[in-house]
C-alpha cells in the first residue's frame, strides 16, 4: 500500500474546492435580475461538480491507501466507505444521489431537473465537509 500522502494530497485540492463552493453559495442574489441570477446558479453548480469530482476521487485514493480497497467508480467508492462504516446507510443512500445528480447535470439540460438539483447542493456540500472530517478525524490503521 501507498503511503498515507497520496489521499492527502486529494484532501487539500478537495477542502480548497469546498471552501469556493461554499463562498459561491453564499452568494446574495436577491437584488439581481434573471440572467445574473442564472449565471451565479450556473456557477454554482459548476463548482459543486467540481467539488463531488474530487470528493470521490479523493475518498477512492483513501480507501486504496490507508484500507487496501480497489474503487472503479464513484458508487463503488462511496459502497466500499459505507461498508467499512464512515457513513451511515442515510448517507450513503444520499451520496449516491448526489453521484445521480452530478451524472444527470453533466449529461442533459432540463430547467426543472437543474432547479430541483440546485435545491439540494447545499446538502450535498454539508454532507461532503462531514466526511471529510470523519475521514481525517479517524486514525488511519485500517
Amino acid at each position: 500500500m501507498e503511503h498515507a500522502g497520496g489521499y492527502e494530497k486529494k484532501l487539500i485540492s478537495l477542502e480548497q474546492a469546498l471552501d469556493s463552493f461554499e463562498k459561491a453559495m453564499t452568494i446574495d442574489t436577491s437584488n439581481l435580475g434573471d440572467i445574473e441570477k442564472d449565471t451565479i446558479k450556473s456557477g454554482q453548480v459548476q463548482k459543486f461538480e467540481v467539488c463531488v469530482e474530487l470528493f470521490w476521487k479523493m475518498i477512492k485514493k483513501f480507501l486504496y491507501d490507508i484500507h487496501g480497497l480497489e474503487s472503479v467508480s464513484p458508487k463503488m467508492a462511496m459502497k466500499q466507505l459505507y461498508r467499512i462504516q464512515y457513513v451511515n446507510e442515510i448517507n450513503y443512500e444520499t451520496l449516491i444521489e448526489m453521484i445521480n445528480d452530478r451524472n444527470r447535470l453533466s449529461h442533459v439540460y432540463n430547467e426543472e431537473q437543474f432547479n430541483e438539483i440546485y435545491s439540494r447542493i447545499t446538502e450535498y456540500l454539508e454532507l461532503m465537509r462531514m466526511i471529510v472530517n470523519e475521514v481525517t478525524s479517524r486514525p488511519t490503521n485500517p
